[in-house]
């Protein structure tokens, strides 16, 4: 089984944007990957219009995707626009879920605060429980900001916040639990959260600066896409980019 993952597409009307996310659809195509799961800020600008080019092209891919918000998203137009897919309700959150074979399920988490660029477990917390405790498949979850630290300079004031309950509702799940990914910093990274592997998507859009220590390089990252593949309950992810 194979679940891509695309992270901070930041659509905001021009080619430009939607060229990079051309770019890594092109590549992915040929995979024929089993699901696609977005970890937020699909669109930063003219999100009504940004969101409607970005579900054309991933319609255009045949392939199950599912969504969260980040916190550049427009939860009310995102709701317009990808609703009918999602079942989401006129309010509430935007979490999402789906069985995509009896190897794995994946669970969407909104963890965006309104009007914040961190996160927020805690208001998702019962209904992830109830998820990861109703019997299925073992499940890969994901969301935007990243619930775990990142250690590059200044980035991590806007992580998710409630991480430990998080971790305490993925450890002590009945469900089995693959492993968590996100999005948000715009690096790939992978690290370990709740005992079990944690990744982050490298961006469709520009990536951000690598400062660890006060210390950095110059960087020219192209768009990028991470790929999980499970056989037989193993997890591997593959970080890619498509120059």
């Amino acid at each position: 089984m194979i679940i891509a993952q695309l992270s901070d597409i930041h659509a905001d009307g021009s080619s430009k944007a939607l060229a990079r996310l051309d770019s890594v659809l092109g590549w992915l195509k040929p995979l024929q990957p089993d699901a696609i799961i977005i970890s937020g800020d699909l669109a930063e600008v003219s999100h009504e219009q940004s969101y409607g080019d970005v579900r054309d092209r991933l319609e255009a891919m045949n392939t199950p995707f599912y969504v969260v918000p980040g916190n550049v998203d427009e939860p009310a137009t995102m709701r317009r626009v990808f609703g009918d897919r999602f079942d989401w309700r006129a309010e509430g959150k935007l979490n999402c879920t789906a069985v995509i074979s009896d190897e794995v399920r994946v669970i969407g988490l909104d963890a965006t605060v309104a009007g914040a660029h961190h996160g927020d477990a805690e208001p998702v917390l019962a209904w992830l429980e109830a998820q990861l405790n109703a019997g299925g498949p073992p499940a890969l979850v994901f969301q935007h900001q990243h619930p775990f630290f990142c250690g590059i300079d200044g980035k991590d004031r806007n992580n998710c916040r409630n991480q430990e309950a998080l971790a305490r509702v993925i450890g002590t799940a009945r469900d089995t639990v693959l492993g968590l990914s996100c999005g948000h910093v715009h690096r790939p990274m992978f690290t370990r959260f709740a005992g079990l592997p944690a990744t982050m998507a490298p961006s469709v859009a520009r990536a951000n600066q690598l400062r660890l220590d006060g210390k950095e390089a110059p960087i020219a990252d192209p768009p990028g896409l991470m790929l999980h593949h499970i056989q037989e309950s193993r997890l591997v992810s593959h970080a890619v980019m498509v120059a």
